[in-house]
């Protein structure tokens, strides 16, 4: 089921990054989009059209070492929102 909730879809691509993360599986692809989502909900976006509108062409010109950041960014990103949903569920982290 696809969410339609900015919530809903920061939770499916949440799973989905640490899914690739964990298979250790190059999906470089999937990785980009995923940042671009994060990116799009902490600009406070709507994510149901940022994810109908993405175009993987918004990376185009994009510096090595800015993509570096970005990618170390999304990580911690990551991370804390782990930690942050573990918490309101009760689960243990």
């Amino acid at each position: 089921m696809v969410s339609t909730s900015d919530e809903g879809i920061l939770a499916e691509y949440m799973v989905s990054y640490w899914s690739m993360k964990h298979e250790k599986v190059d999906r470089p692809t999937k990785l980009l989009e995923t940042l671009h989502i994060v990116e799009r909900y902490r600009a406070g976006e709507n994510l149901q059209e940022a994810r109908s509108a993405y175009d993987h062409a918004v990376w185009n010109g994009v510096s090595v070492s800015e993509m570096d950041q970005r990618l170390a960014d999304l990580d911690q990103f990551m991370r804390d929102l782990v930690r942050e949903r573990a918490a309101q569920w009760g689960q243990p982290h």
